[in-house]
């Protein structure tokens, strides 16, 4: 089976290793740099697990959390991977329904380990993994 990620992130660097590094891990990756094209993608695509960061412009990650929870009465596994958040947004996104929280830079070998764990997939060869 292979498994369809989603990342939102306003940081195209970012975007580009994940969509690399977990598209040779067998995953099936969508990126976006906003939250507005993210909840769009969120229903073309049907993920089965989203990857958003907190901070970005226009609607934030915690926006297109509460939209897939509330909206889409969505329960798809969603990892907040961010960079500069206080303790008080990390709660809130728990409350909203998130599934884990990482933050930047992201070991992708830790973020593969995740992905495996919550989705429930068998980990595969994590060779030659690097630091997004």
């Amino acid at each position: 089976m292979e498994v369809k990620v989603l990342a939102i992130d306003d940081q195209e660097i970012i975007l580009l290793a994940l969509e690399r590094r977990l598209g040779e891990l067998g995953y099936q990756v969508k990126t976006t740099d906003s939250g507005e094209k993210g909840i769009q993608l969120f229903h073309s695509f049907a993920p089965d697990l989203v990857l958003v960061d907190i901070n970005m412009p226009g609607i934030s990650g915690l926006d297109v959390v509460r939209y897939i929870r509330n909206e889409s009465d969505s329960n798809t596994p969603i990892i907040v991977v961010s960079g500069n958040i206080d303790e008080n947004v990390i709660d809130e996104g728990f409350k909203l329904g998130i599934d884990d929280y990482m933050r930047k830079p992201v070991s992708l070998d830790e973020l593969h380990v995740r992905i495996s764990r919550i989705i429930g997939i068998p980990i595969v060869d994590r060779n030659a993994l690097e630091n997004v």
